[in-house]
Formats: C-alpha cells, sequence, structure tokens
C-alpha cells in the first residue's frame, strides 16, 4: 500500500485573505476601510492570489523534480555516454524495479536470490541452484572444520547448468566463478557475516538390485531403462520427484530404488536392492535402509550393478560406473 503524501496546498484564497483581515485591527487599529474597494483591501487580496499561485506549485511533482530525483537513486550517468533515449516515465519504471530488487543479504534466502540473479551467466556459467548453509566453513580443506559449526560463517553452494550437451550432467562449479561470486556477496553481506561460495559436494552412491523381468523383455533394453531411471532420479539437475534435481540433504533410501526399479515395463518385480557409499542408514536386521547426506550434499551414483531374472534362470546380468 503507498505512502499517502501530504497536501501542502490546503489553504484556498478566501482563508489567506480572511487570515489576513482578521490581523488587520491588531497590526493596524486606524485601518478601518476593509471593503474590497480599500487600495488596501485589494493589495492584501493580490498578494493572497500571489501566495495562493505559489503554494499550487509546491504542491506539484514537475518533470524536472523527478529528473533530480532520479540522478539521486541512480547516480550521474558515465561521461561520454549518450543522452537517455527512454522516456521519464520509462526510466521511473525501472528505476522502480530496481528499488524492489533484493540488494542486501540478511537471510540463507537472501544468498540464494542474490547468487541466482545472474551474475555467474556473465562469466560464462549459468548458476541453476543454489543453497546456503548458514554456520558452516564449507571452504575448509580439513574435514573436521567443514563438519563443525563455524559461528559467523555462511557458506553458499552454487550449482552450475549442464556442463555439456549429455543428458547425465555432473555440474563443477568454475572457480573464477566462484570467486565472482563471492566479491558480489561481499558487498551486500552483513558486516559481520563470513561468506564462502563453494560448488556442490557429491555423495557416491552405488546400486545392486536383482530385478525379475518380464517374459518377453529384451535383457539389454530391460538394463538401459532400469540404469537411465535410477541416473535420471538421482541426477543433481533432473532428480528428486520434483525432476528438477536431487534435494540438497535429502537422503537416498532402498525403498524409492525398489518403487524406482519397479516402474519400469520391463520389470515383473524387485527382488532386493542393496544401496552402498557415504554414511549409511542402518536400517531392520543390519541391512542399509538408506545414504545419509548432509545439508550441502548432493548424490552422484557412480555403479549400478543389476542381476534380472527370467523364467527362473538369470537372463542378464551386467554393471555401469561413472565414467565408463
Amino acid at each position: 500500500m503507498p505512502i499517502p503524501l501530504p497536501n501542502l496546498d490546503d489553504h484556498t484564497f478566501a482563508d489567506l485573505v480572511a487570515e489576513a483581515r482578521a490581523l488587520i485591527p491588531v497590526l493596524a487599529p486606524g485601518w478601518t476601510d476593509h471593503n474590497p474597494g480599500d487600495p488596501g483591501i485589494a493589495l492584501v487580496e493580490m498578494l493572497a492570489w500571489l501566495t495562493e499561485t505559489a503554494m499550487f506549485q509546491v504542491d506539484q511533482v514537475t518533470p524536472a523534480h523527478t529528473e533530480r530525483f532520479l540522478g539521486l537513486l541512480n547516480g550521474p550517468p558515465p561521461e561520454g555516454s549518450p543522452p537517455e533515449a527512454s522516456s521519464l516515465e520509462e526510466r521511473v519504471r525501472a528505476t522502480t524495479r530496481a528499488l524492489r530488487e533484493p540488494y542486501r543479504a540478511a537471510t540463507p534466502g537472501d544468498f540464494e536470490r542474490l547468487v541466482l540473479g545472474g551474475t555467474g551467466t556473465a562469466l560464462g556459467q549459468e548458476i541453476v541452484r543454489a543453497r546456503c548453509v548458514p554456520g558452516r566453513d564449507l571452504s575448509a580443506a580439513d574435514p573436521d572444520v567443514r563438519a563443525a559449526e563455524a559461528p559467523g560463517h555462511v557458506s553458499v553452494v552454487a550449482v552450475p547448468g549442464p556442463p555439456g550437451p549429455g543428458p547425465y550432467p555432473r555440474p563443477v562449479l568454475d572457480p573464477a566463478v566462484a570467486a565472482a561470486l563471492w566479491d558480489f556477496l561481499d558487498g551486500r553481506r552483513l558486516l559481520t557475516t563470513r561468506h564462502h561460495v563453494v560448488g556442490p559436494a557429491y555423495v557416491r552412491i552405488e546400486v545392486e538390485a536383482v530385478v525379475a523381468l518380464g517374459a518377453d523383455a529384451p535383457p539389454q533394453e530391460a538394463f538401459d531403462d532400469m540404469l537411465d531411471r535410477l541416473r535420471t532420479f538421482l541426477g543433481p539437475l533432473t532428480g528428486g520427484t520434483a525432476k528438477d534435481g536431487w534435494p540438497f540433504g535429502r537422503d537416498v533410501y532402498a525403498s524409492e530404488i525398489y518403487t524406482l526399479l519397479d516402474r519400469s515395463p520391463f520389470t515383473d518385480y524387485v527382488d532386493a536392492v542393496v544401496l552402498r557409499g557415504g554414511t549409511p542408514i542402518p536400517g531392520r536386521e543390519g541391512e542399509v535402509a538408506g545414504i545419509a547426506l548432509d545439508d550441502h550434499e548432493l548424490a552422484e551414483l557412480t555403479r549400478v550393478h543389476l542381476t534380472c531374472h527370467q523364467a527362473s534362470r538369470v537372463a542378464f546380468e551386467d554393471e555401469w560406473r561413472a565414467g565408463s
């Protein structure tokens, strides 16, 4: 809701004349003729008219005033720049939009919005995801320091866009872009905040499964389909239930892999799933229920081993490793 502006032009001609007439007996007792024909009253009315005109101008915002105010907000134009071609109304709208953009980084959400604002794009890497982890120094070389609480520190994890045309990208943040983002945030952070910009940390996930295929399922096509589903589901840019990237810090559970493989059109049922890598989440009877991820970590599928049964016999056994 906009702030109502005060009305500076709240005195009329009649108000001004009446106020001046009321002061005559006090200031000039010998002046007794207050009729409009009196030269003094005519002078009072003329001055009241001039005053009303001046007050009307005070209450107006002229284009010149707007230009000066835009100059205060935007600063002087660079030397040698051509004259502004856009209209005054367009410049007012552009300045208003710029004022509504967040500038200061105070909350984790502020850091994430600023990093996603396009700074990296100018340097050759578009930042498509960001995660702010308060109270941690994720730039430290010592893993114990990265895991420890660090009061006053803020770490921003920036995930760039796909590095190439492949369907399963593994984004890696360019150090030059990380340094530029650090400089960008340095002018916007709070005075007592120490900030860090890092790329995503990946937790290696290995999947081993025993799957029963349909009677007429082609084994190689079945393996390719299930591998594609696993790589897409755990991908940093394609994973998760929303398919916009595996969420930061979200654990990977064997039950999800069961469901994912079972949805393949080539699958009859899934007999067993084993997860390896990272920090195991214990389940019943010593089984691994899942792999735990920290707040700043993403999943990375590095190995898949599938044993496929068909009509009570081993129809296919194959393995895929990252980089193969």
